[in-house]
């Protein structure tokens, strides 16, 4: 009587809390991998400098400080183009890589009591066949 009362229970838990468990410490991790690489932020400054790497123009007029000003500008500007795409791909691939492994945690959990006493009978049937 105890067995099936515990047997009971950890069914129930199983198939009901620990769902929700396992959810919650993945949208922990989502959490986690979002701000360690600063996805909003990264996205809110895409097209800013990078490192804000600017050069301050002169208080005269000079035509060649202008153009040495915008050169300056744009080449900052591509920098941190390309390396916070880097980054913004890099993230990206890590959250769909944690998309498709909880989707096999929740397919490992579920199978994984049915496994289990599949197995037994399995090894049962071959011990005594």
């Amino acid at each position: 009587m105890l067995f099936t009362s515990i047997l009971h229970h950890y069914i129930l838990w199983h198939y009901t809390k620990a769902f929700s468990e396992i959810l919650h410490v993945w949208s922990n991790i989502f959490w986690f991998i979002v701000n360690f690489f600063s996805l909003p932020q990264l996205l809110k400054s895409f097209f800013s400098p990078w490192k804000r790497m600017t050069e301050d123009r002169g208080e005269t007029f000079n035509l060649e400080d202008l153009a040495g000003f915008i050169i300056i500008g744009l080449i900052s500007r591509i920098i941190g183009m390309v390396l916070r795409l880097t980054f913004i791909l890099t993230g990206s691939v890590i959250l769909l890589l944690l998309c498709v492994g909880i989707v096999l945690i929740y397919l490992f959990w579920f199978l994984a009591p049915i496994i289990i006493v599949g197995s037994l009978f399995y090894g049962l049937v071959l011990i005594f066949s």
